[in-house]
């Protein structure tokens, strides 16, 4: 398995010209079920070395049951390697020297709790009635925002970045990596509606790192344009989309496709030393998306948000290239986890994640046949008192089911849990010496 690493930044970004090659329009019917586009299993499955102790979320509430700008993320792509993908996230920015003129601040000074704001719950999404891809993007592009974070100085600090109005109200949701280097740099942060030019001081409600989402706001003198947020639950593999966002700085760009996948968990990492980050339940897609759509939204065929755009792959012996465009491999958070997710932002400014309180390694199949035993999650320790533990496994015992899912290795027990909320009650079946068991396991928040 490839190694996972971030790739260095751009300094420079060059355009290309107008051509290129046509594709079929997925909007014109028929449109058949998308192969796996090389994709050969989630990360982290295969591995023998031990992970890190699990956090997760919860399901989202509503109708689904599926959980889930410019080259440069604050000025960095990261790139994942997959046996035949590397994923990296849509990292957002252009280089320093492109985008120019920001001088509105950063706030993050109010920590004060907002009222619990319920996020509505669009229709299904449609299969054969559908808008045209004109109706889908007149609708929907008002709702959408560049983000721009940091300067605009020859040390590369600026960046381009998406997101999208989910409240008439000021709120908008976008992707963590979007605006986390300059949170931690206390550079500006700013945002520009549609067709217009004018910079938009935003203030940060809350960013949940794990889930690779955060909440902006803005002032809202009059109520503005906010999308509607569907059901990702209800999307079906071939099922038309939109992408909408700001690839290369390009704000209001336009991309169509279809859902290639459901279901994935790629594992993309951060930079610095943090934790990766894993997309629960993500959608695959064939839209192009590229560096600067991260954080913008995902339509269904009706124009309704299903998910937020967060990472493309690259194409395997390209880590040391400083970008990457789209490949036709995309991921989408689904909305259906992250609608939950931004409520939670938006009444108290933070996400809490359940957790199993143990580290695990993936057995593999392979593993499994050679050595007598079954593929899953072997705990390799426990966090004392934490919910395995009190549960009643020990290290050594092989996780094989958490309620309905399915437990093949270290991805799954982190995507198992977070599909719950603090305090659910779920079945863990597990093997000990060749013997199958159950326990229930009650579910603590992760408190690091």
């Amino acid at each position: 398995m490839t190694a996972l690493r971030p790739a260095r930044p751009a300094r420079r970004v060059g355009i290309a010209g107008p051509g290129g090659d046509a594709k079929p329009d997925p909007w014109a019917g028929g449109a058949g079920d998308a192969g796996d586009a090389g994709y050969h299993g989630e990360d982290g499955e295969g591995g023998s070395a031990a992970a890190p102790a699990f956090s997760a979320r919860r399901s989202a509430p509503g109708g689904g049951t599926r959980p889930g700008g410019g080259a440069r993320l604050g000025g960095r792509p990261i790139v994942l390697g997959w046996r035949v993908l590397l994923v990296c996230m849509l990292v957002a920015g252009l280089v320093g020297g492109a985008i120019s003129g920001l001088a509105v601040a950063i706030t993050t000074g109010d920590t004060s709790v907002e009222p619990v704001k319920t996020l509505g719950v669009g229709s299904p999404a449609p299969v054969t009635d559908r808008r045209t891809v004109a109706a889908v993007a007149a609708a929907a592009l008002p709702t959408v925002v560049t983000v721009d974070v940091g300067g605009a100085g020859d040390d590369g600090s600026g960046g381009t970045g998406s997101g999208v109005i989910i409240s008439s109200d000021g709120y908008i949701l976008t992707n963590n990596h979007v605006i986390a280097p300059a949170v931690a740099n206390g550079s500006p942060i700013s945002v520009r509606r549609y067709q217009e030019f004018g910079q938009i001081q935003a203030q940060v409600v809350g960013r949940d790192p794990q889930t690779d989402l955060a909440v902006l706001r803005i002032p809202a003198p009059t109520p503005l344009p906010a999308a509607t947020l569907g059901q990702s639950g209800s999307l079906v593999v071939g099922a038309p989309i939109v992408a909408i966002g700001a690839p290369l700085g390009l704000s209001g760009t336009v991309t169509t496709g279809v859902v290639s996948a459901l279901d994935r968990n790629p594992t993309v990492p951060a930079e610095n030393g943090t934790a990766a980050t894993v997309l629960i339940g993500a959608i695959q897609i064939d839209a192009a998306i590229n560096p600067g759509n991260s954080g913008g939204p995902l339509l269904d065929a009706l124009g309704q948000v299903v998910g937020i755009n967060a990472a493309i792959a690259a194409v395997p012996g390209h880590e040391e290239q400083t970008q990457s465009g789209s490949i036709g491999v995309g991921f989408a958070i689904p909305v259906d986890f992250a609608r939950s997710v931004a409520q939670e932002l938006i009444a108290t400014g933070r996400a809490t994640h359940p957790y199993v309180g143990a580290s695990a390694a993936t057995v593999t199949a392979g593993e499994a046949t050679a050595t007598g035993g079954v593929p899953g999650a072997r705990l390799v320790s426990l966090v004392s008192d934490g919910p395995v533990a009190r549960a009643g496994l020990r290290v050594g015992d092989v996780i094989t089911r958490i309620d309905a899912n399915t437990i093949r290795g270290t991805n799954d027990l982190l995507v198992a849990a977070r599909l719950h909320r603090v305090g659910d009650k779920v079945i863990v079946t597990y093997v000990r010496g060749g013997v199958t068991a159950t326990a229930q396991m009650t579910l603590q928040e992760q408190q690091n």
